[in-house]
């Protein structure tokens, strides 16, 4: 729904605010929360807000940088994502420990104001066309679509100079999409744009390998403090700097994202999903409290950290490449709007699923089997995702 609304309203920033607001609400409803009515409200804000935000951001950011550079800039954006979900107990765990419970509210609420603002000097690519002239060439300022080059956009220029008695009936019977084809007025009959992207294998597969990638990420938020604390019997502080291990190679997310640019994405979100089994099962090697058992627990979490960021990039580019793809070849897929928001509306949803599919199946997995047994099936379930990228990924 979220994705269906930014796709069509003229402009996107109008929903990005709504949905920080939204959050901001939600944090301040936690942290005086004292009835469990309410912490379910302020639960049920922040999920909306997840909605807008990573939907109308992700579509924000296509919109701007063009397909050139698209897997680099989705990189950086992942990359920060995952970043902050893995470094965010860390950062909790210490300011807890240090200034107590509301402090770590407070620092939630700063962050989200920081954010609002940042936000208040943003120009949105379409807006900034109306004042620059070369850049109008190459917007079209009533809706959203694929991206157009400057060389696309001087043509259709030149074709409306060649036309300038064509009969106004006819005109207006139809109108240009940002990828410079003319589509017919008609939109009767047209299949809901979430059914044409679901009837897209190559997006289906970007899907299910960024699923696999946040369910990776989400398993160990949920498990890996747990199994510390009672193997190593370490605390909250200790429990959170092992996330280091997994956070700081999610930093190098821009350069898998620009090597995806040059290479394409398929062989690296493959690698990616391969290469995450080997030291998620060797994971099951940390049994027991030792330095040296401390030390493969490190070296197992940074291997994962290092191979799970190529997946993100590649997946999240090559989705809005099918996107732009399916535009061209059918101009009538999408309508007007385009579909860049419904798409990441999809890619959000996977990613909210696999923070609920990950910790319960881990949880479950090691409660009845054990720790060995869930790292197992959890590198299973990695190399699964390289099954679809290789069948249906762009080369």
């Amino acid at each position: 729904i979220c994705g269906w609304i930014a796709d069509r309203t003229p402009n996107r920033s109008v929903a990005f605010y709504t949905g920080l607001l939204i959050l901001l609400a939600a944090t301040v409803l936690f942290g005086v929360a004292k009835a469990s009515w309410v912490l379910l409200i302020s639960r049920l804000c922040q999920g909306l807000s997840a909605a807008i935000t990573y939907t109308v951001g992700l579509a924000l950011l296509v919109d701007t940088v063009g397909r050139d550079n698209i897997g680099q800039w989705m990189g950086t954006a992942l990359s920060s994502s995952s970043f902050g979900l893995i470094v965010s107990p860390l950062l909790g765990g210490i300011v807890y420990a240090k200034a107590g419970y509301m402090a770590v509210f407070g620092m939630a609420m700063g962050l989200i104001i920081f954010d609002i603002l940042m936000r208040l000097v943003m120009i949105e690519k379409k807006t900034a066309a109306k004042y620059r002239p070369t850049e109008a060439l190459t917007t079209d300022n009533s809706f959203y679509g694929t991206f157009t080059t400057q060389d696309e956009a001087m043509d259709e220029q030149s074709d409306n100079a060649r036309a300038p008695n064509e009969p106004r009936d006819q005109a207006e019977s139809t109108h240009l999409l940002s990828n410079g084809h003319k589509e017919p007025a008609r939109t009767k009959g047209r299949m809901p744009t979430i059914l044409v992207l679901l009837g897209i294998p190559r997006l289906l597969a970007a899907i299910y390998g960024i699923f696999v990638n946040v369910s990776i990420l989400a398993a160990f938020d949920g498990v890996l403090p747990l199994y510390v604390k009672s193997l190593f019997g370490w605390n909250s502080l200790n429990a959170g700097l092992i996330f280091l291990c997994l956070a700081v190679p999610a930093l190098t997310g821009p350069l898998v994202g620009k090597l995806s640019d040059k290479a394409g994405p398929r062989w690296i979100a493959v690698a990616g999903c391969a290469l995450t089994a080997p030291p998620l099962i060797l994971l099951r090697l940390v049994a027991h409290n030792s330095v040296e058992q401390k030390f493969l627990l490190c070296a197992m979490l940074i291997c994962c950290g290092f191979t799970l960021i190529l997946i993100v990039s590649p997946v999240a580019a090559d989705l809005s490449a099918v996107v732009e793809e399916k535009e061209k070849a059918d101009p009538d897929a999408f309508g007007p709007g385009g579909a860049y928001a419904q798409a990441f509306a999809l890619f959000n949803c996977a990613m909210a699923a696999a923070t609920l599919f990950g910790p319960v199946v881990a949880g479950a997995l090691v409660e009845r089997y054990g720790w060995g047994t869930m790292t197992a099936a959890m590198g299973i379930f990695a190399f699964s995702g390289a099954i679809p990228s290789v069948s249906f990924s762009r080369p």
